[in-house]
């Protein structure tokens, strides 16, 4: 190995922290107002504030029809958690148990993938959100081996 691919596999260890070392400022970066360039869905995150990250995300379909989550990411201990349900514009919860929960798989300093903790299968498996500057790009995906089509979503800063 010479010593220029040596550094390069140093640099890209250091680049992603393993998820035990996390911390929730990790993720300062997820904060703000994200809206589609079309308007038609939009996604807002506090910054983290007493151990949590709270946002919400609201998408209205042509039809009137719309699909609200309440979203916390958590740091606990040893963790970072990742927490959703959606509502009804009523406030019916489509959950009536748990919420939809995720643990922190990777981040970095513009990049955090989330795998689902929880028994829905209906939800994406693993949740990325990857920042490059004013836009943001949320990649919701099956387990390994599925055949659906990943949800992607784009986002630029309000």
């Amino acid at each position: 190995m010479t010593l220029k691919s040596l550094c390069g596999c140093i640099v890209a260890l250091v680049a992603v922290m393993p998820a035990a070392a996390a911390q929730l400022d990790d993720l300062e970066w997820l904060s703000g107002h994200w809206v589609a360039a079309n308007g038609d869905y939009e996604e807002v995150w506090l910054a983290p504030a007493g151990g949590t990250m709270v946002g919400s995300f609201r998408w209205v379909f042509p039809n009137g029809r719309q699909v609200l989550e309440f979203l916390v990411i958590e740091e606990s201990e040893d963790d970072i958690v990742f927490r959703y349900k959606h509502f009804n514009t009523d406030y019916e919860p489509w959950e009536k148990e748990a919420p939809n929960t995720y643990r922190l798989l990777e981040v970095d300093t513009n990049r955090v993938s989330f795998v689902r903790t929880s028994d829905n299968s209906k939800v994406p498996y693993t949740m990325t959100y990857t920042r490059a500057g004013d836009r943001l790009t949320f990649v919701g995906a099956g387990a390994p081996g599925s055949t659906e089509e990943p949800l992607k979503l784009e986002f630029q800063r309000r």
